[in-house]
C-alpha cells in the first residue's frame, strides 16, 4: 500500500555514506518561486502557527539576509514549503558563518536562491542533507541559483539529487569550482530549456575530482578513491569524455544504476518506487523524500500515491485533514482580499488557496457559483500594480475605489487583469495623477457606480489631472448607471469636452456647472475638433519596410500644422482600437514616427522601416498642430502585411548516434520562420579522415601510456593529429576551437535575469518620478554556427566500394527530425539544416525562400571488429631474427597509426611478454614486413594489435615460430666485444666523477621524508600516549586529515599538564590515509629544537587516531600578518590591532631562519616553506609548522602545473620549476619569499600574474620589486635569497649570522645557532662567500620589457645555461626609526604595501 517514511536521525546519517569509507554524496533539491513579491526582511519570517502544528518540521519560505542571526529562522526546519532565499552580507564574521549548518533540511518546495553572501565558502556545509528541490515556483525559470557569490569555492551539496521542475543558474561566482563536475541534467529533469552556468574560476586553477590524479615526479601521489565518470553525450559542452563527476574532494556524485527508475540509497540499491531523492541503506521503503504525497511526520510518516478517505492533497506533497486545511496560514506573500489570515479552502480533493474560476467559498469549501460568481472586496487606492493584483476577479467593490498609477511596466494590461471583473462599486469612483492611462477601457464591465459615499459629500466620478487621459470608454459597446452625485472632471489636457459630454448623456447628467466640468482645462492642450485624414494604402510595400502616402492636411494657415504622428503596431487580426490597452508610457506595443512637413507638397510620404517579415501591421496618422489650435485631422486604422523574407537558421540541432552506421537528426524550427514553412533540407558530407599529408611516422606509446583517440562531438570540422617534438601519439582535442566573439543571446539573458534578480531582492520606494519606456527587444542571433553562405551544393554521392553515403541531402516535411543510416563507422560527417519557406506571389518578393544552415559535425560510433587483424603470418627467420607480416584492417575505424607487436617465449612459464611498435606509415613502407630481432634460441607466441583513431582493436590470433641455439663460440665472442668499451668506459667515468666531485658538493640533492617511502604499517613506540590523557575542548579549524581541536594533555613529556593542539583524522578516511597522517607525524620525531613546531605524542590505538603537537596559539604566520593589517575587518575598535614593528619583523625572520638551519642540519629540506607554514605561538615566536599537513587549509595558493600534483609556484625557486630540483638552497629562495610575505603583511606574490606568467617569470631570472616603504635591509636580504644560481644563496646559518645583531637577548639561550651542534655546523660546514663572485654582473638577467611572460612548454626539460654568479656586496644597515613598519604602513596608515609587485 504505502512506503514507511522517513528514518530517524542516526538511521538518515547512515544511509548517507557513499562508496564505503570514501566519500559522502546526497540528493537534495530546490524549488523556487518566479514572480513572488520579496517582502522585507522583518517580514519573511517562518510561520509559528505551521511549526507549531507539525513540531518543527515544515516551515514557510524563508528569506535570510544581512545578518546571521536570520540563520535562526531555518532551525528545526525539515522540509520548507516555499523558497529559501539568502543574500545580501557583506561583513559577516566567516568562522560563525562556517558553524552553521542545518543537517535536517531535505526538502524544499520551490526554490533555493544565494545571491552576494560574502564569506560562505561551501554551500553543502548549510545543507548537508539537501536531497530534492520540487520547483512547485520557480525564479524566472530558474529552481536553483547561485549568482555574484565572490568567495564561494564549491556547491557541495552532494545529497542533491533531484530537481523535479525548475533550471539552473550558476553566474559570476569567480571562486567557484566543482561545477562543470557535475552532471546537472542527472538531478534537474526539466526538459525544453536549457541551464546557465558561465563564469567560474578557471579549470586549471581548481582541484580535480578523486581518480583524476597522476603519478608526478614530485609527490608521487595517486588516487585511491576514483569518482564515477560522465556519461557520453553528443550534445554535451560541459563533459569531456573520461570526466569524473564530483561534488568536492570529499563527495562524489551519486549515480545509480540504470535499472533505479526512481531513486537509489548510498550502496545503489534501488529505493522504492514511491521515494524520491533516496531512502536508507537498510530498507529501501524508508524514504528520504516522498515522491508524491506523505501523510504524518517524522519517524510515522508515510509515503502513498493518493490520500486517504475524509483527508485533502496540499500542495501536491502531503496529505492533510479538513481541520487543517481550513487553520491553514496564509503564505508570505500572498494579500488576502479579505483580511482573513486562513484564506485556504477545499476543492474536490485538495486544500487550495483560491477557488477556481466560477467557483465561490463558504468558509470552508469552494463551491459553484449560480451564474456569475459574486466576490466582494473592499476598496483600496490602487498606486501601483502590486496592489491591483489583490483586486483580481472581484466584481463588487463594497466601498470607494481610487486609482492613482504613476508609473509601472505594462500598466494598462495589468490593470485589465486585476480590475476587469469589477461591476459595481458602492462608493465613488476616482482616477487622479494617472500618467499611463489613455483610457478607462480597462473598467471595462463597471455597470453602476452608487455612490453612497462621496467625495467631499458631492462627488461620485472623479477625474483630476490625467495627462495623457484621451477617451473614457467605446460608449456604442458600454452602458453606465450613476445611482447618486455629481462629475469633477478637471485638469485633463487631452480628454475633449465631447468625451465628457457623452458621460453626461449616457449618466442622464443634467445641469453640470464649470465648477464641475472646466472647459478650460479638459482638451486644452490636443486638437479636439478632428477631420477624417484621407490615407491610402501603402506605396511600397517590403519584407522589412512600407512606404505610406496620404494628402497634406489644408489648414487656413499652414504655420500651425507642424507635422504628423505615424502610430503603428503588430496586427495579428484587424480588431485594433485607437484606445484599447493604450498605455501612455510606451508599453502597449504602439510604436511612433514623427513626420516633417513642407508648405509646397501636396502628397506626404513616410518610411516606415524595422519591420518584421511577414507580419500584419494596423496603423493610423495623425496631425501634430500648435497647442492653440482646436482642429486637426486623423485617419481611420488601416492594416498591411509585409512581404517574407528569408527564414532564419533552424535551432538546437542535435544528433543522436544510435549504432555505428546511422545518426538520428533533430532540430528546432527557427526563432524567425519570416514565411510559411513548407519543409527543411537535412545534408551532410563526410570529412576525408584519411589525409596522407599526415605524417603518422612515430612510435605509439606504452600501454601504460598509450592514449586513447575519443570520438569527437566538436562543433568544427576534425583537424588532424599534430605530432609533438617526442614523436608521440597526441589526442585530438574536440575543444580546440573556440569562438572569440561574444554571444548577444547569452548577453541579453544575462542583463535580464539582474534586472528580475534586483527587482526581486532590494526594497523598492515607490516611484513617484514617472515611470521609464520600455527598452527595445533585442534581436537575438542563432546559437548554432551559421553558414553565411547561400551557395550550397551537395548531392547525394555513396562510396564506389562500400556503398555508404559520402554526401546526402533529403527535403523533409512536417517533421523536425530526421533517421539517416547507411553511414561510414567512426567517420566524421557535417550536419547541416536548413528551413525554407512558401514562395510569395508578389513579384517583389526576391528573397531566398531557404534560410542559411545550422550546422555541426559529428562522428558515428565505432565499428566493433573493423580493427580486428585477422591473421600474422611468420615470412622469414634466421639466426636470432623472424619476419612477420599481417594483413591491415580493410576498413578500419579512421586511420590506422601503429601496431603493438607482443611475442613471448614459452619455455619459461614466468616469462613476461615483450611489446614493439611500429608506426602504420612506417609499416607500409616496409613492405608491410616488420622484423623481430635479437632473440634468444626457444619456442615463442606471437599476436599482433592494430591500434586505431578510434581506440585499440583486438589482439590477432596467436602465430608460433622457434629460434634455434647459436654455436658455443659466437656469445664468448659477443661477451669481449662488449666488456672491452666497458670498461674502458668505467675508467673515464671515475675519473671524471673525482674531477667534479667537489663541484657536485654543493649542489647534493638532500632528500625529504616522503610518506610513500615509509613502511606500510604504523608501529607504536615511546611516543604512544593513552587516550583518557587527552581532552578535547574546542574546535579551532579543518586540517588537511580533518578537524584541529585546542585540547588539554596530562602526564606527557614530562609535565603534568599542557595545552596542546590536537589533530584528527577524517572518519571517513581509508586506512593508507590513517596511515599517511601518522607517518607524516612521525617526521617530528626527530626534531627537537626552540623554533620547529614539536611533536607530543600519537595516539594511534582505537579510533579516532590523534596526533598531539605543541599549541601555537596564534596560528599560521599568514592569517596573523592579515589579521594586523590596519583596513582589516575588525568589527570591535577597541579591539583593533596595529601592524609589526620592523624589530618584530626581524626578530620573527631570524627564528624561521633558525628553525630552518636546524632542518638542514639534519639534512631535511622543507619543500613548502611560506608564511602560511609558519605557526605563531602566544608569546609571538614563530615556529616551522608540522610537515604535510597544511595544503588543504590553503589550497588556493597551489597550482597544478600540466598533469602534476599542486605546486606553491609562487614560493618555488627556478630550478625546482624547471627542473623538479629541491634542495636547501631552494628553501633559502622561499626564504626570501616569506621575507617579502612579511613587509607586506601576507599580500599574495607575484600579484598580477598568473601561475603560468609566475613560472615563466622565475624562470627567466625575474624577481618581486621592493615593497612600498620596506627598509633597505629586509629587502636586501631577500635579493640575496633570490640568487638565480643555487650555490650564490647563503646558508640559513649564514642569515641567522645576518640577523643577529636585531635578535632578542632570549634568542641566544634557545636557538640552534647558539647551540653546541649549531656551532658545530658553522664551523663544519662553510658558506658560500658571495664576494668571490663578479661584481659586474646585474641582479637580473633581464629588465622589466624584456621579461618574457609567454608559456610555450610547462614541461621543458632543457638545462640552464651557464651564468656568472651574482655579485651580492651585503649593504650596511641604516638605522631604522622603531615606529616604522616593514610591510608598506607607516604610523598605522596604510599605503599600498599590499599591492606594491611589479613585474
Amino acid at each position: 500500500m504505502a512506503a514507511t517514511g522517513t528514518a530517524s536521525t542516526a538511521q538518515q546519517r547512515r544511509s548517507f555514506s557513499w562508496l564505503g569509507p570514501g566519500p559522502v554524496l546526497h540528493a537534495a533539491a530546490l524549488v523556487i518561486l518566479f514572480g513572488a513579491a520579496f517582502a522585507s526582511a522583518n517580514q519573511l519570517q517562518p510561520n509559528s502557527d505551521l511549526a507549531h502544528q507539525n513540531g518543527g518540521e515544515i516551515c514557510e519560505s524563508v528569506d535570510i539576509r544581512n545578518t546571521l542571526d536570520t540563520f535562526n529562522r531555518l532551525k528545526g526546519c525539515h522540509v520548507v514549503e516555499g523558497f529559501v532565499q539568502i543574500l545580501l552580507f557583506d561583513n559577516v564574521d566567516e568562522q560563525e558563518l562556517s558553524r552553521l549548518s542545518f543537517p535536517n533540511l531535505t526538502e524544499i518546495t520551490d526554490y533555493l536562491l544565494l545571491y552576494r553572501v560574502n564569506g560562505l565558502r561551501s554551500i553543502g556545509t548549510l545543507f548537508p542533507n539537501l536531497s530534492v528541490i520540487r520547483g512547485r515556483n520557480t525564479f524566472y525559470t530558474y529552481s536553483f541559483v547561485v549568482f555574484e557569490m565572490s568567495t564561494l569555492q564549491e556547491i557541495g551539496l552532494y545529497s542533491l539529487t533531484n530537481i523535479t521542475h525548475g533550471f539552473i543558474r550558476i553566474d559570476k561566482n569567480p571562486s567557484l569550482c566543482f561545477v562543470n563536475s557535475i552532471d546537472w541534467d542527472l538531478i534537474a529533469h526539466e526538459k525544453g530549456g536549457e541551464h546557465f552556468i558561465k563564469s567560474l574560476k578557471p579549470a586549471n586553477e581548481c582541484p580535480i575530482c578523486p581518480g583524476d590524479e597522476k603519478e608526478d615526479e614530485f609527490s608521487n601521489s595517486v588516487s585511491y578513491t576514483s569518482c564515477p565518470k560522465a556519461h557520453l553525450r553528443s550534445n554535451s559542452e560541459s563533459f569531456e569524455r573520461d570526466a569524473r563527476l564530483c561534488w568536492n574532494r570529499q563527495h562524489c556524485q551519486r549515480i545509480c544504476p540504470k535499472k533505479c527508475e526512481h531513486a537509489c540509497n548510498a550502496k545503489g540499491v534501488c529505493c522504492h518506487e514511491s521515494c524520491l531523492g533516496g531512502c536508507s541503506l537498510d530498507d529501501p521503503k524508508l524514504c528520504t523524500v516522498c515522491k508524491n504525497l506523505s501523510m504524518g511526520f517524522g519517524a510515522n510518516k508515510q509515503c502513498m500515491s493518493s490520500c486517504p478517505p475524509f483527508q485533502y492533497k496540499y500542495l501536491e506533497r502531503r496529505c492533510i485533514l479538513r481541520n487543517e486545511c481550513k487553520e491553514m496560514p496564509k503564505p508570505l506573500n500572498f494579500q488576502s482580499q479579505n483580511g482573513s489570515d486562513k484564506p485556504y479552502r477545499i476543492f474536490n480533493d485538495s486544500c487550495l488557496l483560491e477557488c477556481p474560476a466560477n467557483y465561490t467559498n463558504d468558509g470552508t469549501y469552494c463551491i459553484p457559483c449560480n451564474g456569475t460568481c459574486i466576490k466582494n472586496c473592499s476598496g483600496v487606492n490602487v498606486d501601483s500594480v502590486a496592489l491591483a493584483k489583490q483586486l483580481k476577479g472581484c466584481t463588487h467593490i463594497t466601498s470607494s475605489l481610487e486609482i492613482q498609477i504613476r508609473g509601472g511596466r505594462n500598466v494598462v494590461n495589468e490593470l485589465e487583469e486585476s480590475l476587469g471583473m469589477i461591476e459595481e462599486i458602492d462608493g465613488y469612483l476616482k482616477v487622479v495623477r494617472s500618467f499611463p492611462l489613455v483610457s478607462l477601457n480597462f473598467l471595462k464591465n463597471l455597470k453602476v457606480i452608487h455612490g453612497n459615499q462621496l467625495e467631499s459629500q458631492k462627488y461620485v466620478f472623479v477625474v483630476l489631472d490625467n495627462q495623457n487621459l484621451q477617451e473614457l470608454w467605446d460608449w456604442e459597446k458600454k452602458d453606465l448607471r450613476i445611482t447618486n452625485g455629481r462629475l469633477f472632471f478637471h485638469f485633463n489636457p487631452k480628454l475633449c469636452l465631447k468625451e465628457i459630454r457623452k458621460l453626461e448623456k449616457k449618466t442622464n447628467m443634467t445641469n453640470v456647472t464649470e465648477i464641475e466640468v472646466a472647459p478650460n482645462s479638459n482638451g486644452d492642450k490636443i486638437a479636439c475638433d478632428l477631420r477624417e485624414l484621407k490615407l491610402e494604402g501603402p506605396k511600397v510595400i517590403r519584407s522589412k519596410g512600407v512606404v505610406l502616402e496620404w494628402d497634406q492636411f489644408k489648414m487656413d494657415d499652414t504655420r500651425k500644422l507642424l507635422g504628423y504622428i505615424v502610430f503603428y503596431i503588430e496586427a495579428p487580426t484587424r480588431n485594433v482600437t485607437l484606445y484599447d490597452g493604450r498605455d501612455a508610457c510606451g508599453g502597449d506595443g504602439w510604436r511612433v514616427d514623427d513626420v516633417t512637413v513642407s508648405e509646397n507638397d501636396t502628397k506626404v510620404t513616410h518610411p516606415l522601416m524595422r519591420l518584421k517579415p511577414y507580419t500584419q501591421y494596423a496603423f493610423y496618422v495623425k496631425t501634430y498642430t500648435i497647442a492653440t489650435e482646436r482642429r486637426g485631422a486623423q485617419s481611420n486604422i488601416s492594416y498591411f502585411t509585409t512581404l517574407p523574407d528569408t527564414p532564419t537558421p533552424p535551432i538546437s540541432l542535435q544528433v543522436t548516434r544510435n549504432s555505428s552506421n546511422s545518426f538520428l537528426i533533430m532540430w528546432k524550427p527557427p526563432r524567425n520562420p519570416n514565411g510559411n514553412l513548407t519543409h527543411y533540407i537535412v545534408s551532410g558530407k563526410i570529412y576525408n579522415t584519411n589525409d596522407n599529408s599526415i605524417d603518422l611516422d612515430h612510435s605509439c606509446k606504452q600501454p601504460s601510456g598509450r592514449q586513447k583517440h575519443s570520438m569527437s562531438s566538436a562543433t568544427s570540422p576534425p583537424t588532424a593529429p599534430s605530432l609533438a617534438s617526442n614523436e608521440t601519439c597526441q589526442c585530438l582535442d574536440p575543444k580546440s576551437s573556440t569562438s572569440s566573439s561574444i554571444n548577444e543571446y547569452v548577453e541579453t539573458s544575462r542583463i535580464y535575469f539582474e534586472d528580475a534578480l534586483h527587482n526581486a531582492v532590494y526594497i523598492k520606494k515607490t516611484d513617484t518620478s514617472g515611470s521609464r519606456k520600455k527598452r527595445e527587444t533585442l534581436s537575438f542571433p542563432t546559437e548554432d554556427q551559421t553558414q553565411k553562405t547561400n551557395s550550397y551544393d551537395i548531392r547525394n554521392e555513396t562510396d564506389p566500394k562500400s556503398g555508404r553515403w559520402i554526401s546526402f541531402s533529403f527535403k523533409v516535411e512536417g517533421r523536425t527530425d530526421k533517421y539517416v543510416g547507411n553511414l561510414q563507422h567512426f567517420a566524421a560527417y557535417q550536419i547541416s539544416v536548413r528551413a525554407c519557406r512558401e514562395k510569395s506571389s508578389s513579384k517583389e518578393d526576391k528573397t531566398e525562400p531557404c534560410s542559411n544552415t545550422s550546422l555541426n559535425t559529428y562522428k558515428t560510433l565505432k565499428k566493433h571488429d573493423a580493427d580486428d587483424i585477422k591473421q600474422v603470418q611468420v615470412t622469414n627467420q634466421s639466426l636470432d631474427m623472424v619476419s612477420i607480416t599481417w594483413e591491415v584492417p580493410k576498413d578500419p575505424n579512421g586511420i590506422i597509426l601503429c601496431y603493438t607487436i607482443e611475442y613471448k617465449k614459452l619455455d619459461n612459464e614466468n616469462a613476461k611478454a615483450n611489446e614493439e611498435y611500429v608506426s602504420h606509415t612506417r609499416f607500409l613502407n616496409q613492405s608491410r614486413i616488420y622484423t623481430l630481432k635479437s632473440l634468444l634460441p626457444g619456442n615463442y607466441s606471437l599476436r599482433v594489435l592494430a591500434t586505431s583513431s578510434a581506440d585499440d582493436g583486438a589482439y590477432s590470433p596467436y602465430a608460433y615460430f622457434y629460434i634455434e641455439e647459436q654455436s658455443s663460440y659466437t656469445p664468448v665472442a659477443i661477451t669481449f666485444s662488449l666488456l672491452i668499451p666497458l670498461i674502458v668506459a668505467l675508467c673515464g667515468g671515475l675519473w671524471w666523477y673525482r674531477r667534479k666531485k667537489a663541484d657536485r658538493e654543493s649542489m647534493r640533492l638532500i632528500p625529504s621524508v616522503n610518506p610513500e617511502y615509509v613502511p606500510s604499517v604504523y608501529v607504536p613506540d615511546e611516543w604512544e600516549v593513552p587516550r583518557k590523557k587527552i581532552e578535547l575542548n574546542r574546535e579551532l579549524g579543518q586540517g588537511s586529515f580533518g578537524m584541529v581541536y585546542e585540547g588539554l594533555a596530562r602526564d606527557v613529556r614530562g609535565k603534568a599538564q599542557i595545552k596542546c593542539a590536537v589533530k584528527t583524522v577524517n572518519e571517513h578516511a581509508t586506512n593508507r590515509e590513517r596511515l599517511e597522517f601518522l607517518n607524516e607525524a612521525s617526521v617530528m620525531k626527530a626534531f627537537d629544537t626552540a623554533h620547529v613546531v614539536r611533536l607530543l605524542g600519537v595516539v594511534s590505538q582505537g579510533q579516532p587516531t590523534l596526533v598531539i603537537m605543541e599549541l601555537m596559539a596564534n596560528g599560521d604566520l599568514k592569517t596573523y600578518l592579515r589579521s594586523h593589517r590596519p583596513d582589516a575587518e575588525i568589527f570591535d575598535p577597541a579591539a583593533a590591532r596595529h601592524p609589526p614593528t620592523l624589530k618584530q619583523i626581524l626578530q620573527m625572520a631570524i627564528e624561521i631562519a633558525d628553525g630552518m638551519a636546524y632542518l638542514s642540519a639534519n639534512k631535511f629540506v622543507h619543500r613548502d616553506l611560506a608564511a602560511r607554514n609558519c605557526m605563531v605561538a602566544e608569546d609571538l615566536t614563530v615556529k616551522i609548522g608540522d610537515f604535510g599537513m597544511t595544503r588543504d587549509i590553503y589550497e588556493t595558493d597551489y597550482y597544478r602545473k600540466g598533469t602534476k600534483g599542486l605546486l606553491p609556484v609562487r614560493w618555488m625557486a627556478p630550478e625546482s620549476l624547471k627542473d623538479g630540483v629541491f634542495t636547501i638552497n631552494s628553501d633559502v629562495w622561499s626564504y626570501g619569499v616569506v621575507l617579502w610575505e612579511m613587509a607586506t603583511l601576507a599580500s599574495q606574490p607575484y600579484q598580477g600574474l598568473s601561475n603560468d606568467q609566475v613560472l615563466r617569470y622565475v624562470i627567466d631570472g625575474g624577481v618581486m620589486e621592493r615593497p612600498e616603504n620596506c627598509p633597505d635591509k629586509l629587502y636586501t636580504l631577500m635579493r640575496y635569497c633570490w640568487q638565480h644560481k643555487p650555490s650564490a644563496r647563503p646558508s640559513f646559518l649564514k642569515l641567522c649570522s645576518l640577523l643577529l645583531e636585531d635578535a632578542s637577548t632570549s634568542f641566544a639561550q634557545v636557538s640552534f645557532y647558539h647551540s653546541a651542534a649549531g656551532i658545530e655546523a658553522r664551523s663544519t660546514r662553510p658558506n658560500p662567500s658571495p664576494s668571490q663572485d663578479d661584481p659586474s654582473t646585474p641582479l637580473r638577467i633581464a629588465d622589466d620589457h624584456d621579461v618574457n611572460f609567454s608559456l610555450n612548454s610547462d614541461d621543458s626539460n632543457d638545462e640552464f645555461e651557464n651564468e656568472a654568479e651574482t655579485d651580492m656586496r651585503y649593504a650596511s644597515y641604516p638605522t631604522e626609526n622603531k615606529e616604522t613598519t616593514a610591510n608598506g604602513y607607516v604610523s598605522g596608515c596604510p599605503t599600498n604595501g599590499a599591492a606594491t609587485t611589479q613585474c
